[in-house]
Formats: C-alpha cells, sequence, structure tokens
C-alpha cells in the first residue's frame, strides 16, 4: 500500500512537471517578466495536488508537497517560493486538524531558504536544489525533535528522507533533460538558420559580384552550362537563367555568342575539359567590350566532372594599357625636347640616361658621361649629394633644392634640384631621376629684386614710421562710385584716439556708423566732392561721439589706389592755434586801447594842471564860506589826476623790473582805478588788508595787471550790482 502511494505521488508530480514543461515549450520564445507568478501558482497547484494523495503509514502521512516548493525557489525565484509556501500552509490548515507542527516546520524552511538565497546565487541550480532540500531535513529533524520521539519513528522518517529526494531528484532529471534537449534543438536551429543565410549570402555574393562566374560540363560531346551569375550579365541586360542548360550552339540565336567565336570557344572548353587551366581574352558580347576569362577544370578521383569558369570585363583595362603606352609615349617626347636637364643615375652614381637639355646645359654630350660618375658634381659638394639620395631612399621628397653645379668648361652655374626615386614593384629603390633647372639669371634677378625690395621696406618702414607717430590724425578712405566714403582703408594712432575705436574696428565698420553726416564739416565735405575737387582744405568744429569738441582744420587729397578712388584726410587739431589766435587779436586791442588811454589821459592831464592851478588861485582869494567846496573840487581832482596817471602806468610798456613794493598801496591804485566803472555797473568796491603784511619782490605794474583783471571780472560778473572785497592776507 505504502509502495502503491508512494507511485502514485511520484507519477502525479511527474505529470504536472512534465505538463509544464510542454507549456514552457510555447512560452520559450517569449519575455515573460512576471515568470515568478506563473511559477509560484504552477507550484502551488501541484503541492496542493499532492498533499491530496499522500502516502500513509500508521498515523503518519507525508507527500511531496516540498519538492515543488524546492523547484520553484531554484527555477523561479524566492517569490514564487514564498507563494507556493503560503498556498501549502493554506491547504495544511483546511486539510489536516494537526496543522501546527506542519506550519512551523513549513515557515523555519521557507525563512532559511529566504536567508540563504543570496549565497547560493552563484551554485549550480543542482547543487543549489539539494541545498535546499538538506535545509528542509535539518528543519524536519529539529521540529520533530522538539513535538515527538524521532527514534520510535525512524524508519518512516527515513522512507519520508528517500521519498522527498528521488521525487527532487526526479523533476530535477526532467527539467534538466528537457532544458539541455531545448538547447541543443536551439543551437541545431540556430546552425540551420547560419547555414540558409550563408547558402544565401554565398547566392547573393555571386550575383553581385562585379564579374561572372558560369560552370559547364560535357553531355554527349556537348558542353552544357550548368550555373550562370554575375552582375556582368546583368550590365549587359542578359538573364543568366537564358544561359543555364543550353551549350554554346544554342546560344547563336538568342544573340548571347556570336557564331564566329563559337568554334574557339569549343577547342578552348575541351581543353579545359580535358584538365588544362586555360585563360584568354574575349570580345563579348561586341567589338567595343573586352572580358578576360579563366577556365579550372574540378576533378574527382582524377577525373573532371565539371569547370568553373569566371569572367570580368578589362575594357576599361586596355583602355589604360593604351594610355599607358601614350603616356610612355609623351614622356619620352617630354624628356628628350623639356628645356631642364635630366639625368638617371643609378645607385653606384652612374649615369644611365641624360637629355638633350643636359648635354646643352653642362656641354658634356651623352657618350662622353653614359656609365661613368656623374661629373657636375663639386668634390666640396659630394657629402651634400649623398645626403640628398639618402633622404629620397628613405622616403622623403627634394622638390627645388637650389645648389650650384659645375660645367664641362669650368665654370659654376646655380641650378634648382628636384630629385626623386625610381623604384621596382616590391618598392624598392634602382635609381635616381634629377630634374636640373639653371636658376643663375633667375638668382641675378632675385638680387636685385631683393635689393629693390629692401629699399621700398625701407621707405615703406620711413612712411609708416611718420604715418603712426604724426600728431595729426590720418586716414585713408575708400569712394565709391558717387565719390562717398564707403569705409576705413587705413588710419593712424591719432585718428583712432579721436573717434574712440581701435583700428580693427575702424576698418571693419561702415564710413557712416563713424562720421556724423549730419554735421555741418560733413556736408561743406561733400559740396567739395561734388564740385570735382581732388585737393582742398576744410576747418571747421566737429562734435564726436565721446561728445568731444575739436576745432579741426582738414587737408584732403582724392587720388586713384590699386584701381579704386581713395580719399587721403590729414586732420590737424586747431583748437590751441585759435585760441592762440584769439588771445593775439585780443593783445592787439589792448594795446589799442592801452595807447588810446595814454593819449586821453595826457589831453585830459592838460586841462586838468590848469584847472587845478585856477583852484588853489580861487583857494587863497575865496572866503571860509567857499573853502570847504574849493577843498573837495582839489581832492576829486587829485584823484582824476592819480587815475590818468594810472592808466598811462599800466598802458605804457616798460621793461620787467622786480623791486620790493607795498601790496596795500597797490591794491589802492588798482581800486582808484576801477573806482569810476564800477560806480557805472552799481558795485562797490571793499578793501580789507590784514596788518603787518611785508613788502613784495614784484613787477608792479604787471602785478597790478592782474588785479586790475580780477576786480574787472568781479564786475562784469554782477551785471545787477552788488559788492566786491579785496583782501589782502
Amino acid at each position: 500500500m505504502i509502495i502503491n502511494d508512494f507511485f502514485i505521488n511520484l507519477c502525479i508530480f511527474s505529470f504536472f512537471v512534465s505538463a509544464a514543461i510542454v507549456f514552457q515549450v510555447f512560452i520559450a520564445d517569449r519575455n515573460l517578466k512576471t515568470n515568478y507568478l506563473f511559477g509560484g501558482c504552477y507550484a502551488s497547484i501541484v503541492a496542493v495536488l499532492l498533499m491530496s494523495f499522500p502516502v500513509k503509514y500508521n498515523d503518519f502521512i507525508y507527500d511531496l508537497r516540498y519538492v515543488p516548493l524546492i523547484l520553484s525557489f531554484v527555477y523561479f525565484g524566492y517569490r514564487a517560493g514564498w507563494m507556493t509556501a503560503i498556498s501549502i500552509c493554506i491547504a495544511r490548515i483546511y486539510i489536516s486538524d494537526h496543522w501546527i507542527v506542519g506550519v512551523v516546520m513549513l515557515g523555519g524552511t521557507i525563512f532559511l531558504y529566504t536567508l540563504f538565497k543570496n549565497y547560493m546565487k552563484k551554485l549550480p541550480l543542482i547543487k543549489r536544489a539539494f541545498l535546499y532540500l538538506a535545509i528542509h531535513f535539518v528543519v524536519y529533524s529539529l521540529i520533530l525533535e522538539v513535538f515527538s520521539d524521532v527514534s520510535d519513528h525512524m524508519s518512516f522518517h527515513i522512507r519520508y528522507f528517500f521519498f522527498v529526494f528521488v521525487g527532487l531528484l526526479l523533476g530535477l532529471l526532467l527539467i534538466e533533460a528537457h532544458n539541455k534537449l531545448y538547447r541543443l534543438m536551439k543551437s541545431l536551429s540556430h546552425l540551420n538558420q547560419k547555414l540558409t543565410e550563408s547558402k544565401q549570402e554565398l547566392k547573393d555574393t555571386v550575383c553581385e559580384q562585379q564579374g561572372a562566374i558560369f560552370k559547364f560540363k560535357k553531355v554527349n560531346e556537348s558542353f552544357i552550362h550548368t550555373m550562370c551569375d554575375g552582375q556582368l550579365y546583368y550590365q549587359n541586360e542578359i538573364d543568366p537563367e537564358q544561359v543555364v542548360g543550353k551549350d554554346l550552339k544554342a546560344l547563336v540565336p538568342l544573340h548571347l555568342v556570336d557564331s564566329h567565336l563559337v568554334p574557339r570557344l569549343l577547342e578552348i572548353y575541351q581543353r579545359a575539359w580535358e584538365g588544362q587551366e586555360v585563360t584568354f581574352e574575349l570580345p563579348w558580347p561586341n567589338d567595343k567590350t573586352f572580358i578576360f576569362i579563366v577556365l579550372r577544370p574540378i576533378k574527382r578521383k582524377g577525373k573532371v566532372v565539371e569547370v568553373v569558369g569566371s569572367a570580368v570585363d578589362i575594357t576599361e583595362l586596355k583602355k589604360m594599357e593604351e594610355e599607358l603606352w601614350t603616356t610612355k609615349e609623351r614622356l619620352e617626347s617630354f624628356i628628350n625636347h623639356t628645356s631642364a636637364a635630366i639625368s638617371i643615375i643609378d645607385l653606384e652614381g652612374r649615369v644611365l640616361q641624360v637629355n638633350k637639355a643636359f648635354e646643352e646645359i653642362f656641354g658634356w654630350s651623352e657618350q662622353e658621361i653614359i656609365g661613368g660618375k656623374l661629373p657636375t658634381i663639386p668634390n666640396s659638394l659630394m657629402n651634400e649629394a649623398q645626403k640628398l639620395c639618402q633622404k629620397v631612399i628613405s622616403g622623403e621628397s627634394i622638390t627645388g633644392f637650389e645648389t650650384v653645379r659645375k660645367r664641362k668648361d669650368g665654370s659654376v652655374i646655380e641650378i634648382s634640384l628636384t630629385l626623386s626615386s625610381i623604384r621596382d614593384s616590391k618598392g624598392n629603390v634602382l635609381a635616381f631621376s634629377a630634374i636640373i633647372r639653371d636658376i643663375s639669371k633667375r638668382k641675378q634677378a632675385e638680387r636685385e629684386l631683393h635689393q629693390l625690395h629692401q629699399q621700398l621696406r625701407e621707405s615703406e618702414m620711413k612712411y609708416r614710421t611718420l604715418f603712426e607717430h604724426a600728431t595729426d590724425a590720418v586716414y585713408l578712405l575708400e569712394l565709391n562710385e558717387d565719390r562717398l566714403p564707403i569705409r576705413f582703408l587705413e588710419v593712424n594712432a591719432v585718428g583712432c584716439k579721436r573717434f574712440g575705436y581701435s583700428r580693427e574696428e575702424l576698418l571693419l565698420r561702415p564710413c557712416a556708423e563713424i562720421v556724423d553726416q549730419s554735421s555741418t564739416l560733413f556736408k561743406r565735405f561733400m559740396n567739395k566732392m561734388k564740385e570735382g575737387k581732388n585737393s582742398f582744405t576744410l576747418q571747421d568744429e566737429y562734435v564726436f561721439e565721446t561728445g568731444r569738441k575739436m576745432h579741426l582744420e582738414y587737408s584732403v587729397c582724392v587720388f586713384n589706389f590699386s584701381g579704386k578712388e581713395v580719399l587721403l584726410v590729414i586732420s590737424r587739431d586747431v583748437t590751441e592755434r585759435l585760441k592762440m589766435e584769439e588771445l593775439l587779436r585780443k593783445s592787439e586791442k589792448l594795446a589799442v586801447v592801452g595807447q588810446l588811454a595814454t593819449a586821453i589821459a595826457h589831453e585830459v592831464n592838460n586841462p586838468l594842471t590848469t584847472m587845478k592851478g585856477f583852484m588853489q588861485l580861487l583857494k587863497s582869494t575865496e572866503n571860509k564860506n567857499n573853502q570847504r567846496y574849493i577843498d573837495v573840487v582839489i581832492t576829486e581832482m587829485d584823484r582824476i589826476e592819480g587815475i590818468t596817471n594810472e592808466f598811462i602806468a599800466v598802458a605804457k610798456p616798460q621793461a620787467v623790473q622786480v623791486h620790493p613794493n607795498d601790496l596795500h598801496m597797490l591794491v589802492e591804485q588798482v581800486t582808484l582805478i576801477l573806482q569810476p566803472q564800477a560806480t557805472m555797473n552799481n558795485v562797490q568796491i571793499r578793501t580789507k588788508f590784514e596788518s603787518g603784511i611785508p613788502l613784495i619782490p614784484c613787477e608792479g605794474n604787471q602785478l597790478k595787471q592782474v588785479f586790475i583783471n580780477i576786480l574787472k571780472n568781479a564786475i562784469e560778473a554782477m551785471p545787477l550790482g552788488g559788492g566786491s572785497s579785496n583782501s589782502s592776507q
């Protein structure tokens, strides 16, 4: 009875494992992210069904429930294992009343499985499965040690261990056998696919090759084509299938082979069928196209069974051969008729060939130097020539190397040397070719030209120095067809500073963005240009973008430069000059005023002296009641005389003489002079002096002029009147 139950459990387990394998065949190629869910559910169903058909022994029952649990952990992961364990736990509680020991055993087992899952990831699946089984046996033994007497039922427990071990082994064998068979089938399928792809690739390669491949064999004294493919057919609009299965004579009506070529081809085919490898050229499919054909016999056991032919289009090659022959003729003509001397020398330095120009330049005939050492190299330059040859052998190119060579008469000429190597197909140097040009006249001209350039550079340097260090701004501008300045061609540092831009910015920006075209100066400039004047001078005030105002004088000149009409402008700042001219004009006016003041003062002094005399006379004759008024009049007349004397002293040019002067007295004298002007302008002049001021060494009249200017400025600054004060401290 135990064996029957045991067998039933194993059969049920095997059936469900096999069913899972069959099901997996249909989903093997699908990428299921929820495989663990399927595995957990399926293992749960199998475990619950196995619990329904247990093996009974006395009061004990056992089944294979732990085998699906272990397999779900191994093949589907811990999440599927937990799903199976939960299903087993629920079924255990539902089926049996004595479920506590089973649930505790299941909980301990599943806990240890989860705990050790990370340590078992690197182990093979079979080892991992039996380690899980061992853990279950350990938990099983420990739980029974606590809840029952193990020794009384040892034979039962051994049967259980054996039963579970056999079930796990059977499940692993079924699964792993399927996996191995599945991998083998996948590998075989992959190989079949590779073989199919290789066949197709070979077919595509034959079809896509630039030439053509064909095969034929001899059947009943006729050569039948068994295969034909290649781009050569398609390029000539020929279907290869038209050739397959036909002999040469059958291709004539299809216009694939000319009838006059058939006898020759039959002879060649026969030679190949007899075992010879044949190569030949053939005009096909017309007289303008040539193909090169190779026939190779295929032998089996010493007998030719088939001939493989390959053909390539050599039309371009034939053209290249003709072009090469033409090039050879042209090259020989060039060598013989060029003005440059050409010589070919072997590695020992012996002359192999020279041209006519060599004979003309150096004076030796070809018969004199062929086979001998090259006589044109001076002894002092032998080492140089050897170094040049070594460079050419190493792969360097010597072009336009300037040196000297000697002629037959002993004279030395300057030459330009181009040296190159002549190599064979393997790259080995066989000889050297030298192209020599007589550059004596050119070098003489270069020396003269160099001297001229040196003079030009010196002139340019002088011009550049004058241009860059000029105190005036210099501009060179390009004019358009309407004679409008469009851009700056050159400008010096002073010109850049005035506009507030760097030289690069001025040269890049249009002239319209730099120069204010609404200014009066620019308008006057354009009027001059419209009048057709090529040289003129302008002077006016100009306001730059920076806000700076300057009185500028422009000297303008228009001329042609490099095929363009350009404008040269020299701008000079005349602001200070105008100020000096204004001061000069004012000085001249002051001089005239001073002379006039002197004349007026002299004219005033004459009647004033007479008046003072009469007043003195009146003072001596009048009564005392009028004496006070006469004193006032005399005092005022003295003031008038002092004023006129001051005018004379200021206006009269005198030599500068420095003497100690009293500032108090100088200020009083100046105040006396300007008091009338102050009174007329409703201005009061107050003076305040500090005591103890020492005498000052100075030119009195000039210092008085300074005080006069200060007071005049003060009076003019108060047009509505007021008080002006002088103080000496």
